[in-house]
């Protein structure tokens, strides 16, 4: 079907966007370097590493070179046999989209066992469904002979999910009653989606399998390279006349990578010179993209249309688990020559014509959906959380694949490795959660995410730490209301964040949910103002800074940095509810605005906030590689009981000091300088905590106090053992507790003692 006209006015712009790239990678293909068309490192590594088994540090060295030899050899159409066969099994979940009466709309693809994907300009409501139907089997056998198709109605009642953005424009939706032919809906392969970053780089080869202008399905075969990528979207040229709507587009193993919408005439686009493109440009939705839109909109869902997104998605987490196809009658027959496919239990799918053929399928999920592990469910913004009235969070979208995080690395500052921090003694190690998807030679109480772990107390419900890695040389700034990135600069802190439960937070599914704290908790506060009147405007600044906040203890700039995907998926990592710890407003926000009361707010002297932008500030200024390790000190006997009387947070208890090491590289040496800050003067304004007299007056904010302490110290009231090499690297050791006046005092502190050279 003709694309709608605003699809084509926005993807054009797009296209204009990205000439220079489309250029770009026009010519590494024409100099017969396709490879060289990949702008990013870690995303040429991460496919080396997944297309032939490289381990991550040899593919990080090959990928500058790889070019195209290293992928698939010196001749590049030349492919492994199971390329065919692959195909075959993903041509099979292609399906056309037909009216009633047999006029063909366009094309999609079957997702899951019941759940079938294509455009929302084909698709764009259940009205639209209800008079649709979808048709497989429209193609021509291995004899040239129109096979049988079989039609099925669409049962929009039972699962549907759309988004009508021009740069997005999917439709999921469950496939219902077979209305005629032979076939059966479990005969039909489905295409697992995944979010995953290492499926493609540019220049790569994209096949298409579509049903174009209605006519039989066909095949396009490393036609199309890619040429450009945005945020949501894929850029492939081809010699030949556009994709039709709704088709996937696969790489070279077969792995769907794009939502086919959009594609321009025949050399009717010019590049950043003003000449004609001698390409047709194609423009895709990227499944990342699209997986990540349905994470964050399946909340909304009823929970049975949930459960079916969810197991979807769940499909595509783990691309080795091979296909267990239910061996109930999942045949499908083709009257014209007697033709059939039986899938077995083991995935093994055959059909049977004149020939027969068995192809042993991996890299297919279970038919039914059943095998994949609950830990396995993909995360979701936590059905308390609240959007933002502003928009400013819709988008926050988490990358599912949890495989491709890499977390604290120990080796991070130059010349040192500082390990991860350990829980010190066995009660310390039974109490922290443990990862149900631990990464190879990694804790298992490791949480890893982009350029920071945490480690969490499943009593306590927090983290027990966070460490995190900064690179002062290639930090970025995300605007969240944007989604513009570029480079950060000192002094580009965030004014002060909307309050309460305005922010999506999203629960990490590789720990149990009951060791996770709720975003509901933090819904609803009342706070006091200064006469001990309830706050009835909860705009108002005096609302946000005196409710128990969603602070981040991995602080939302701190992990920006470098490629802008990487930076994408660090913003969105940083808002799983593993990383943050309630503080109180006061203590928890930025700076003061311009203007502001200086009894209203802290001012940006007296303030967590304070601490986590000098780090950074001075990072970036120095165009250094800092550490980080934060987290809250746990005091069962004097932290603020703070369960407000919600089912299953019995007990809960809110800390009141904090704490931060910060390590960085000194003329050679290891410096680490801990800090403690303690929030309890600030809790008398948290009317569930301690509403007492003192809540009347105004607070006095000399009364918070920041310390700079020995690791020592910390150690004893964390129970954490921070390692040899911190501790002799102490610019405090041993001594008891100063209190820091002024944040500029760290630049002066005493450094750790050189060791003699023997």
């Amino acid at each position: 079907m003709n694309e709608p006209a605003h699809i084509g006015v926005a993807a054009r712009q797009r296209i204009q966007q990205q000439a220079e790239q489309i250029q770009r990678s026009l010519d590494a293909i024409g100099a017969g370097r396709p490879g060289d068309a990949e702008p990013e490192m870690l995303r040429r590594s991460a496919v080396l590493q997944r297309r032939i088994g490289l381990p991550v540090q040899e593919a990080a060295r090959e990928a500058p070179h790889s070019g195209a030899e290293k992928v698939w050899g010196k001749t590049i159409d030349f492919v492994d046999v199971a390329f065919l066969q692959r195909g075959a099994y993903a041509a099979r979940a292609v399906a056309r989209i037909v009216t009633r009466d047999g006029q063909g709309l366009g094309t999609g693809f079957m997702i899951s066992p019941v759940l079938f994907l294509t455009n929302n300009h084909v698709i764009g409501s259940k009205a639209d469904a209800a008079d649709l139907l979808v048709e497989f089997d429209y193609e021509r056998d291995l004899a040239g002979r129109p096979r049988v198709p079989t039609r099925f109605a669409f049962a929009p009642e039972a699962c549907f999910l759309t988004n009508d953005q021009d740069d997005l424009d999917y439709t999921v939706l469950a496939v219902g009653g077979r209305l005629s032919g032979p076939g059966v809906l479990a005969g039909y392969s489905f295409l697992p989606i995944s979010a995953a970053r290492d499926k493609h780089q540019l220049g790569d080869h994209a096949n298409i399998v579509q049903h174009p202008d209605g006519r039989m399905k066909e095949a396009v075969l490393r036609e199309n390279q890619l040429v450009s990528r945005a945020s949501t979207t894929l850029h492939y040229v081809a010699d030949t006349e556009p994709g039709s709507s709704g088709s996937p587009v696969f790489n070279v193993l077969w792995q769907v990578i794009a939502l086919h919408h959009w594609g321009s005439p025949h050399r009717d686009l010019l590049d950043q010179n003003g000449k004609q493109i001698a390409k047709t440009v194609n423009e895709g939705i990227r499944i990342s993209a699209i997986v990540t839109d349905m994470n964050t909109r399946k909340s909304g869902l009823p929970a049975r249309e949930r459960e079916k997104i969810t197991e979807a998605i769940a499909a595509g987490l783990d691309p080795q688990v091979v296909s267990s196809v239910e061996a109930a009658p999942a045949v499908a027959h083709d009257a014209s020559l007697g033709a059939s496919v039986d899938v077995a239990s083991d995935g093994t799918a055959t059909w049977t014509i004149p020939l027969r053929v068995s192809v042993q399928l991996g890299g297919y999920p279970a038919r039914n959906g059943s095998p994949t592990p609950a830990q396995d469910v993909a995360p979701q913004p936590h059905a308390d959380a609240a959007p933002s009235s502003t928009g400013e969070e819709a988008r926050v979208q988490v990358d599912p694949d949890y495989g491709n995080r890499d977390g604290y690395q120990p080796d991070f500052l130059p010349g040192v490795a500082v390990p991860l921090p350990k829980p010190r003694g066995a009660a310390a190690l039974r109490a922290v959660s443990v990862n149900t998807r631990p990464k190879a030679g990694r804790p298992k109480y490791e949480l890893p995410y982009e350029h920071f772990s945490v480690v969490m107390h499943k009593k306590r419900r927090l983290a027990c730490f966070t460490a995190t890695n900064i690179d002062g040389r290639l930090a970025k700034s995300y605007d969240r209301s944007t989604g513009v990135i570029a480079a950060f600069h000192p002094g580009e802190e965030e004014a002060d964040e909307a309050p309460e439960a305005s922010e999506l937070w999203f629960i990490d599914p590789r720990i149990p949910e009951e060791e996770q704290t709720p975003p509901a908790l933090y819904a609803g506060q009342t706070a006091y103002d200064a006469q001990g009147a309830a706050i009835v405007d909860k705009r108002k600044a005096d609302h946000a800074n005196r409710i128990f906040q969603q602070g981040h203890l991995t602080r939302r700039q701190d992990p920006l940095w470098g490629p802008d995907d990487i930076v994408v998926r660090a913003n969105a990592d940083t808002f799983h509810v593993t990383n943050r710890s309630p503080q109180v407003g006061f203590f928890n926000m930025g700076k003061r605005k311009p203007g502001a009361e200086a009894a209203a707010h802290a001012g940006g002297t007296l303030y967590w906030r304070a601490l986590e932008d000098f780090v950074l500030n001075n990072a970036v200024a120095d165009q250094a590689r800092v550490s980080v390790f934060t987290g809250p000190i746990f005091d069962d006997e004097n932290d603020i009981p703070w369960d407000r009387g919600m089912p299953g947070m019995a007990g809960f208890k809110a800390p009141r000091e904090y704490w931060k090491i910060v390590l960085r590289v000194e003329d050679g040496r290891l410096q680490a300088t801990a800090l403690s800050i303690d929030q309890t003067p600030l809790i008398d304004y948290v009317p569930e905590a301690t509403l007492s007299e003192a809540a009347l007056a105004r607070v006095s904010f000399e009364k918070v106090k920041r310390y700079h302490v020995s690791i020592a110290e910390l150690e004893r009231r964390t129970a954490l053992d921070f390692g040899a090499k911190v501790r002799g690297a102490d610019t405090h050791p041993g001594g008891e507790r100063r209190e820091v006046a002024s944040l500029s005092q760290l630049l002066s502190v005493p450094r750790a003692p050189g060791r003699r050279r023997r």
